[in-house]
């Protein structure tokens, strides 16, 4: 919320409601106590949660979380607050599923890694190796002049005086000293001067995360700091100088008592108060309420991708116009640099290096790059449009938004294991995926979504069907399109309405060509003259729904097609070797003998649209989930179908909230 924003919102406060929020006991939160001391009327104190964002708030990494309190706020010791407040008259022992999700989120932490901020790396394995001492305390800074500092009781105590008495109690142990991460990021200055540090005491100066960090330690000291509790979920000793929301309940060593804190409390009971019951958490990926859980998984899977750009990387293959919007897909904690290059030499002159990561469009060929990348170690990954991809063609130069980023090799070339392979052939699927993947089918096939969405839905006329004859699509692909090469030897669309018409001698076959081959902008196409010797009607320019309807088998060599017609309960003939057959789902022509596994639709799809691509809402820019951008799809198609672009009906909306805004400002003056 901008500083103008604020205010407005407080004025309309106190003519109308006289309800009034502020940021905890900073400028804003101060402002709107004083409302309410002068009006009358609700105060609420806003503060970030505990577990905050991907990256630093100084960052302006969207948050996941907001504590909303009408009594205090929890890092001010001086006053109640609606945490304490809950903290001392919940019954937690008789909220069962509470405590169980308590645990539930604890175990994710201790194994993920989360904190309030995720942006740092794990702590190097041999960071430790020169110290062999069996114990380690760990004293950790805070920023100078933080509220919780001041509000805490911090204060009452020096940084120094916590350092001497850390290493008077620990004689024969090493002590560390941790940096706050917004001083390593030269956003805040710290609460100790370096050259003040005892030289007993080693400072930990590099930003590693806190969890995997906190596990090398036996005992913390800090005065109102998070990593505290953080410390208390990984069982750690904890010291605490001043009182922070944490201490007083029975699990700290207190230098200071809360005379309002009367209860003992499980470490579970305090974390479920804390995170759970006054926590709101907000997914800013997928824009809708959120909790604990789901915090946690958005934030595993995207930090994942985040810290793998960590260093340059090098990209081969991408058309210019695809690279805008190409860079979307890699974020990145630092200022990393994306380099697009056309060869090997040119990389090299720009820093490629063993840390760096290469990326090569689909199986273009870039042999001298690949040959390179295996002799120096240097990660390789293949980049190839997601399975919901747009609006409109690729070819007509539309941005995707759906990637597939694969280590292994990539989805359509059968000749190798991809990514996708493998998760179809080890991962778990558990009922919470395989239900979101029932939904997710049901969603494409309601809404009737594809890869592409641009041709509109029509009644098809099927001149000459007999009744009770078998109606079978045979979907066109671009000749030269890399899975009929690398999974089907070059089979051409004419081979497979042969094949087809040997097979099902009596069958109604409906032959629909790819829309890129209709649209001019790819190879594959066949004479019509020469199609109808096969086919009983040829159609094109509608909707891939608007045929599968009808239909009651597919036959393809590779088509994407074969996967749709799949979850719409279609049977499905493959005469290549897609990615989606010789998993027990198809009848094949071609087998693979690394493809063991049999599996559902369920698991297939929630492989295929879930855990393998990357999505980037068109509205945000940010990544999301399959959901998600399905929602914005849909909100095109209509758009689409009504001649009006999603640009412009997205530049019409913010145009019109901007003229309201202006409106409110005019009246204020």
């Amino acid at each position: 919320m901008n500083g103008l924003q604020y205010y407005i919102n407080n004025l309309f406060a106190i003519f109308l409601n006289k309800k009034y929020k502020g940021w905890g006991r900073k400028r804003t939160g101060r402002f709107a106590l004083w409302c309410q001391q002068k009006f009358g009327g609700s105060l609420t104190l806003l503060e970030e949660g505990f577990i905050r964002s991907l990256d630093l708030g100084t960052h302006n990494a969207p948050s996941f979380s907001l504590v909303e309190d009408n009594i205090g706020i929890y890092y001010d010791a001086t006053t109640p607050s609606k945490l304490e407040n809950i903290l001392n008259n919940y019954d937690f022992k008789y909220d069962i599923e509470l405590l169980e999700k308590a645990k539930k989120a604890i175990e994710l932490i201790k194994k993920y890694h989360v904190s309030k901020y995720n942006n740092a790396p794990d702590i190097e394995k041999d960071f430790f190796s020169s110290d062999k001492s069996r114990e380690k305390i760990l004293i950790v800074t805070q920023t100078a002049g933080d509220a919780s500092l001041r509000y805490g009781l911090g204060d009452r105590f020096t940084t120094k005086q916590m350092i001497d008495d850390a290493i008077d109690e620990n004689p024969n142990a090493s002590v560390y000293i941790k940096i706050h991460p917004d001083v390593l990021a030269g956003k805040k200055r710290s609460d100790i001067e370096l050259d003040s540090i005892p030289k007993e005491c080693t400072v930990i100066a590099e930003d590693f995360n806190p969890i995997s960090l906190l596990k090398y330690f036996t005992k913390v000291y800090t005065k109102t700091s998070g990593m505290g509790m953080e410390a208390l979920i990984l069982g750690l000793d904890v010291v605490c100088y001043g009182v922070p929301y944490y201490a007083g309940w029975g699990l700290t060593i207190d230098k200071q008592d809360c005379s309002r804190r009367q209860r003992k409390l499980t470490l579970e009971e305090i974390f479920a108060g804390a995170y759970i019951l006054y926590t709101n958490y907000y997914n800013p990926y997928s824009q809708k309420k959120s909790d604990i859980i789901d915090t946690i998984n958005t934030i595993v899977k995207y930090r994942t991708i985040m810290l793998q750009n960590r260093y340059e990387l090098f990209f081969f293959g991408f058309s210019r116009w695809k690279r805008k919007n190409v860079q979307l897909f890699f974020p990145s904690f630092n200022q990393k640099k994306i380099i697009f290059c056309s060869t090997l030499k040119e990389a090299q002159e720009k820093g490629l290096n063993s840390q760096s990561k290469i990326y090569i469009w689909g199986k273009k060929p870039f042999l001298e790059v690949e040959s390179y990348a295996k002799e120096q170690n240097i990660s390789l990954l293949r980049v190839e449009d997601g399975f919901v991809r747009s609006v409109s063609l690729g070819s007509d130069l539309t941005k995707a938004y759906s990637l597939v980023v694969d280590s292994r090799g990539i989805y359509f070339d059968p000749t190798q294991e991809s990514d996708l392979e493998y998760l179809l052939n080890n991962y778990e699927f558990d009922d919470e995926i395989i239900e979101r993947s029932k939904r997710l089918q049901n969603y494409l096939v309601t809404n009737k979504i594809s890869k592409y969405n641009n041709a509109k839905d029509k009644k098809i006329d099927l001149p000459n069907l007999k009744k009770s004859q078998t109606i079978v699509l045979v979907p066109g692909q671009v000749s030269d399109d890399a899975s009929i090469v690398y999974g089907a030897k070059g089979m051409s669309n004419l081979e497979l309405l042969i094949k087809t018409r040997e097979a099902l001698p009596n069958a109604y076959i409906i032959y629909k060509p790819h829309p890129d081959v209709l649209a001019g902008n790819r190879k594959g196409h066949i004479e019509s003259s020469v199609a109808r010797q096969y086919v009983d009607t040829i159609i094109s320019n509608v909707s891939l729904d608007s045929v599968l309807e009808l239909v009651d088998e597919v036959h393809t060599i590779t088509s994407l097609v074969g996967l749709e017609a799949l979850i719409r309960g279609k049977k499905v003939h493959t005469y290549g070797l897609p990615f989606y057959a010789g998993w027990g789902l198809t009848q094949d022509i071609k087998l693979s003998s690394r493809r063991v596994k049999k599996r559902t639709i369920d698991e297939l799809v929630a492989a295929t649209f879930i855990l393998y691509p990357r999505y980037i809402n068109p509205k945000t820019k940010l990544f999301c989930e399959v959901e998600d951008l399905l929602k914005e799809i849909d909100k095109e198609k209509s758009c689409y179908n009504h001649n009006i672009s999603y640009k412009m009906f997205i530049d019409i909306r913010n145009l019109f909230f901007r003229k309201i805004q202006l409106i409110i400002r005019t009246i204020l003056k």
